[in-house]
C-alpha cells in the first residue's frame, strides 16, 4: 500500500538511520493532491496482440501449443494467455513475450580504484531492456556528508556500436534491436557521490544470447472486468461522511508461481479533489475456512503496480497450498482525508543566538484553526540542523503544515498521523543552517480525519491447480512455518526468565526503548524518545542513541547514565566483555560508516568506510563482523575486522537477503548469522564463513532479531497493527518455539538466565 506519509515505525527508524529526510508534509500535500487529481483520468494502455506469421511453421507450433497447453492447464488460461503473451519472470517482473527472450551472456565486472561495478544480469524483451547491476567499494567519503550538497545524479544507458544512447524507460531502457547483440552498459558516474571523489565514465560491454530453453516465465492473466468489492463504513468512524459507492479494490492481474499466486490490483477510493486517504491498517487475506493467509510484497511488479489505473497499486504472493477457495480480502482503517483547510496562524518563539542539540522550549502554546484547537507542546532542536515542533491535537485533526517564516529548508516535514495516534504528533524541518534568534512560525494547511471505512472482496483463481507443492514442513534446519506460528503457546517461567529490551510505542504516544521481564509483568523505561538501544551481555546496562550526537549508557540498577560525546550513530552493538561498543555513524567526511569506542569515552575509531553497513556483532575472540551492501541488488559482503592488527578479511556473500534492512545478527558462540530473507519476511542461518545457510522461520513477518548466550533466538514478528510487533523464542537446536506474553515492539536485546 502507498501511503501518503506515514509509514511503520520499523520502516521509519530505518529512514532516519540511513539519513533519509523526513517527509515535508507542505510539498507532499501539494504533489499529492496533483496526482489524485491525474489519476482520476489515467487509463490502462491497450496490450499488444500476437500478430501471426504467415508461415504454416509457426501456425502450426502455435496451435499445437494451445492444444498442449488445454490439455495440461485449462482452456481459460490457454486462451488468457495466448491472448496477452506476458508472463512473470521471477526476479524481473512482468515481460512482454511477443518476441523472443534474451538475456546476459555472462556477467561483467569493472574495478577501478578499489570499486567494483557489475552487471550481474540482463533481459531483452520487445519493449524494453533490464539491466541488473551492482556497485561495491564506494568508500563513504566520496557522499556529501551534508544535507544541501547534491552528489552526481546522472543517468545510466546503453550505447549500441553505432553510437545511439538507448535511454530509461520506466523499469528499464529502450529496446535493443533484435538484429543488435553486443552494447556498451555506461555509468557517468555514480549516482550521489562528489566530483572527483570517485571513477566516472564507467563502460561495461555486454553480450546477449537467446534466452535459455529452461527460463522460468509464469503465466500472466488479466482480468476484465476486475472483480470488485463492498464497502462497509465503520461505526467508529470520526468526522465526515463517507460515500458509500464508488469505492473499490480490484484484482487485475493473477500470476501464476511455482507454489501459489501473486495477486495484483488496486485501491481506489473515490476521493473529491483535493482530498486524499490515509491506510492505517494492514490488508487481510483469509480463505473461506477462515485461515489466515500470510503473504509477502514482492518488488519486481512495482512496474505493475504503477500502471493500475485510479487510487493506490497492491500485490500480494502467497503460497497456495491447502487453501480453500473463495480468498477473502479485507483492506481495512482507511480514513477519507477532506480538503486541507485554508485558515493560517502565527506565533513567534526566541531560539537564542546559539541553540544546542536536545535544547527544548516547552511552549504549550494553543492555536485556533478554523474551529480547532492545536497546542504546540515543545520545539526541540536537534543535531541534523533541524527543529521538531510536537504537537498535540483533537481527535480529528490529521496534520498541519509548519513554516519559518524568512528561511526555506531543505528537507523534512511528515509526522502527520495526529488524531490516529491519541492526539499526538511530530513533523520536523531541516535548514542548510540552523534558524537562530526571534522567529515567526506559520502553521497552516490543518488536514483533517474522515470516517474509518473497510473494503471488502472475494477472489477465486479461474481453472484449479494440481501442481502445487505442499507448504514447507518442519524439516531439518526449518523450525516455523505461517501455519506453525498460530499455534505457539506462551513460553514457560523456566524460559521466561531474564530481560528484553523493546522499541516500542510508549504510554505517552512517543516511542522509546523499554525493559521487560520476559513474563511481561515488570517494565522498566529507559528513555522515553531514545532510539537504537543495546543490552549488555549481562543484561545490566543499555546504550542508546541520542539527538546530542552521543551514546548514552544507562546502569538499570541504579539509574545512573553517563554520556559518550561524539558517537552518535545506530546499530549499536555491545562487546562481549563490555567495554566496547560498536556502531555505524558520521564523522570527518564519513557517512554511515562502522565505528567502535570503548566504554571509558575514548575517541571513537574508524573500521570501515564502505558505507551504509550494518553491524552482525563480535565473536568470542573479539573480531567484529559487519556486511556492506551492493548498490543495485540484493546482495551484502560479510566482513570481519580484526581490532589488535587492524585487518580486514572479506568472508563471503549473503545473495538471498533483503535489499531493505537485513539486520544480521552474531550469535554469542560466534556459530551463526541470523538475518532476514529476501522477501522481508523469512528468517535464515548461515555459518560465518557462508557455509550451511539455511531456512529456519518461513515467511512469519520477522523484524528485529537477538541472541542470548544460551543459544536462544529472540525475533521480533509483524502483526496486522502495522506499529506493533509480536516476539517469540526459539531454540535452534529443539526448534522449540514460544510466544513471549506481553511484549509488543520491536526486540532490541535479550538476556536469558
Amino acid at each position: 500500500m502507498n501511503e501518503k506519509y506515514s509509514t511503520p515505525q520499523f520502516e521509519e527508524s530505518v529512514r532516519k538511520s540511513f539519513g533519509v529526510p523526513e517527509i515535508r508534509s507542505k510539498f507532499v500535500d501539494e504533489v499529492y493532491s496533483d496526482l489524485m487529481q491525474q489519476a482520476v483520468a489515467k487509463s490502462r494502455k491497450p496490450r499488444p496482440f500476437l500478430g501471426l506469421r504467415p508461415a504454416w511453421t509457426v501456425a502450426l507450433a502455435i496451435f499445437s501449443l494451445m492444444i498442449i497447453g488445454t490439455l495440461v492447464i485449462g482452456p481459460q488460461r490457454v486462451y488468457a494467455e495466448f491472448l496477452k503473451l506476458f508472463g512473470y519472470i521471477p526476479g524481473v517482473g512482468i515481460v512482454d513475450q511477443s518476441s523472443p527472450i534474451r538475456v546476459l551472456a555472462e556477467p561483467v565486472s569493472v574495478t577501478r580504484d578499489g570499486i567494483t561495478v557489475t552487471v550481474t544480469s540482463a533481459t531483452l524483451t520487445g519493449d524494453r531492456t533490464q539491466i541488473v547491476y551492482r556497485i561495491f567499494g564506494v568508500p563513504g567519503s566520496a557522499y556529501p556528508d551534508r544535507e544541501d550538497v547534491a552528489g552526481c545524479w546522472s543517468r545510466e544507458y546503453l550505447r549500441l556500436a553505432d553510437g545511439k544512447q538507448l535511454a530509461q524507460i520506466n523499469y528499464g531502457y529502450e529496446p535493443v534491436p533484435m538484429s543488435v547483440n553486443e552494447a556498451v552498459f555506461v555509468i557517468p558516474c555514480i549516482s550521489g557521490t562528489l566530483p572527483g571523489k570517485s571513477p566516472e565514465n564507467w563502460e561495461l560491454p555486454l553480450r546477449f544470447v537467446p534466452a535459455p530453453p529452461d527460463l522460468t516465465v509464469m503465466p500472466v492473466t488479466e482480468l476484465s472486468p476486475s472483480p470488485q468489492v463492498t464497502l462497509t463504513q465503520n461505526a467508529t468512524g470520526n468526522g465526515t461522511s463517507v460515500p458509500s459507492v464508488d469505492n473499490s479494490v480490484t484484482v487485475s492481474k493473477v500470476i501464476e508461481t511455482s507454489d501459489g499466486y501473486i495477486l495484483i490490483g488496486s485501491f481506489q477510493p473515490q476521493s473529491k479533489p483535493g482530498e486524499s486517504f490515509q491506510q492505517t491498517g494492514a490488508m487481510e487475506i483469509h480463505d473461506a475456512s477462515g485461515k489466515k493467509v500470510a503473504y509477502t510484497y514482492p518488488q519486481d511488479v512495482n512496474e505493475a503496480i504503477n500502471q493500475e489505473p485510479g487510487g493506490t497499486g497492491w500485490a500480494a504472493q502467497f503460497k497456495a497450498a491447502g487453501l480453500v477457495y473463495p480468498l477473502n480480502i479485507n483492506f481495512s482503517g482507511v480514513h477519507l482525508l477532506p480538503s486541507a483547510s485554508d485558515a493560517t496562524a502565527q506565533f513567534t518563539f526566541d531560539a537564542g543566538s546559539n541553540p544546542q542539540p536536545g535544547q527544548v522550549w516547552d511552549l504549550n502554546q494553543q492555536i485556533q484553526l478554523d474551529g480547532h484547537t492545536l497546542t504546540l507542546v515543545s520545539i526541540t532542536a536537534n543535531s541534523q540542523r533541524s527543529y521538531s515542533f510536537n504537537f498535540q491535537v483533537d481527535p480529528k485533526v490529521y496534520s498541519v503544515g509548519v513554516q519559518i517564516e524568512g528561511f526555506t529548508p531543505i528537507g523534512g516535514g511528515g509526522g502527520g498521523g495526529g488524531g490516529l495516534t491519541n492526539g499526538k504528533f511530530s513533523t520536523s524541518l531541516v535548514y542548510a543552517q540552523l534558524p537562530t534568534g526571534e522567529l515567526t512560525v506559520d502553521i497552516f494547511h490543518m488536514v483533517l480525519i474522515g470516517d474509518s471505512i473497510t473494503w471488502q472482496g472475494q477472489w477465486s483463481p479461474a481453472t484449479p491447480r494440481t501442481d502445487l507443492p505442499a507448504n514447507p514442513t518442519l524439516q531439518s534446519g526449518l523450525c516455523l512455518t505461517a501455519d506453525s506460528l498460530t499455534q505457539l503457546q506462551p513460553a514457560p517461567s523456566t524460559v521466561a526468565n531474564g530481560k528484553a529490551l523493546i522499541y516500542e510505542k510508549l504510554d505517552t504516544g512517543t516511542w522509546g526503548l523499554a525493559v521487560y521481564n520476559l513474563d511481561g509483568r515488570q517494565k522498566q523505561v529507559v528513555v522515553p524518545n531514545g532510539n537504537w538501544g543495546a543490552l549488555s551481555s549481562d543484561g545490566s546496562q543499555v546504550a542508546y542513541s541520542a539527538s546530542d550526537n552521543g551514546i548514552h549508557i544507562v546502569d538499570l540498577a541504579s539509574l545512573t547514565e553517563k554520556v559518550l560525546p561524539g558517537a552518535g550513530g545506530f546499530n549499536l552493538h555491545w562487546s562481549p566483555d563490555g567495554t566496547q561498543i560498536a556502531y555505524v555513524g558520521m564523522g570527518d567526511g564519513v557517512i554511515n560508516s562502522v565505528f567502535v569506542i570503548t566504554t571509558d569515552g575514548t575517541p571513537a575509531r574508524l573500521i570501515s568506510d564502505l558505507s551504509y553497513e550494518s553491524i552482525i556483532g563480535w565473536s568470542p575472540d573479539g573480531k567484529l563482523y559487519f556486511v556492506a551492501p551492493y548498490t543495485g541488488g540484493a546482495a551484502w559482503k560479510v566482513y570481519s575486522y580484526d581490532l589488535a592488527s587492524g585487518t580486514t578479511q572479506e568472508r563471503f556473500t549473503i545473495e538471498n537477503g533483503t535489499p531493505k534492512f537485513l539486520n544480521p545478527m552474531l550469535s554469542p558462540d560466534g556459530k551463526w548469522i541470523a538475518y532476514r530473507g529476501r522477501d522481508n519476511s523469512s528468517l535464515y542461518l548461515v555459518h560465518p564463513d557462508g557455509s550451511d545457510m539455511h531456512l529456519v522461520l518461513d515467511n512469519v513477518g520477522a523484524v528485529g532479531i537477538a541472541w542470548t548466550s544460551s543459544g536462544w533466538l529472540g525475533v521480533s514478528i509483524g502483526t496486522d497493527d502495522p506499529y506493533v510487533q509480536k516476539v517469540l523464542l526459539i531454540n535452534l537446536d529443539t526448534c522449540d518455539s514460544y510466544i513471549l506474553n506481553g511484549l509488543h515492539g520491536q526486540l532490541e536485546g535479550l538476556v536469558i538466565k
